[in-house]
């Protein structure tokens, strides 16, 4: 190996030492690269390998779709004395807030 081995032409090879079965040192020795130079760029792409398989798909979003009573609360605050305030969907914010606070003054 004459010239500095690029940090692109390493990955290659140690990508390709990984599929071969071989020993590190027969394929450093294979491709005519000191045996320590190849243990360097191997353990410092394993450092730099992401954690994910490359090969495995990127995970992805789907849509869902609930089924179910629409009249079901989406929300329930449970008080001190064990009353429960269901909160539809359909609740507007300015609502709940008003409810909230009022449960708070204690009135």
């Amino acid at each position: 190996m004459g010239a500095k081995p690029t940090p692109a032409r390493m990955a290659r090879l140690v990508a390709r030492w990984r599929d071969s079965g071989e020993s590190q040192a027969s394929f450093a020795r294979r491709h005519r690269i000191p045996g320590w130079t190849f243990w360097y760029w191997c353990r410092k792409l394993a450092d730099e390998a992401p954690s994910i398989e490359p090969t495995a798909p990127p995970p992805t979003f789907v849509p869902v779709h609930l089924a179910g009573d629409p009249s079901a609360p989406v929300i329930e605050i449970v008080l001190n004395g064990g009353d429960r305030l269901h909160i539809g969907a359909g609740a507007s914010a300015e609502l709940v807030q008003t409810v909230v606070t009022t449960l708070r003054s204690r009135c």
